[in-house]
């Protein structure tokens, strides 16, 4: 397993097929975009250093007007 750090650039190389900047700023994503690990804010879980962990459940939602 690795850290959200990790998954993220994961998910920029294999499923971002165009403009990955509306989802990511430099390594992490783009202010307005919600993050949540397991139904918490990732922000009480350590954001980017997060270790992920079998059965994990990581949800990005942006919380820009038409999201």
């Amino acid at each position: 397993p690795g850290d959200i750090r990790n998954l993220l650039k994961w998910i920029k190389q294999n499923l971002l097929k165009e403009r990955p900047e509306l989802f990511m700023q430099g390594e992490s994503v783009r202010p307005g975009i919600l993050v949540l690990i397991n139904e918490a804010d990732w922000e009480l879980m350590g954001e980017l250093d997060y270790k992920l962990q079998d059965q994990d459940n990581v949800l990005f939602i942006s919380t820009l007007h038409g999201g």
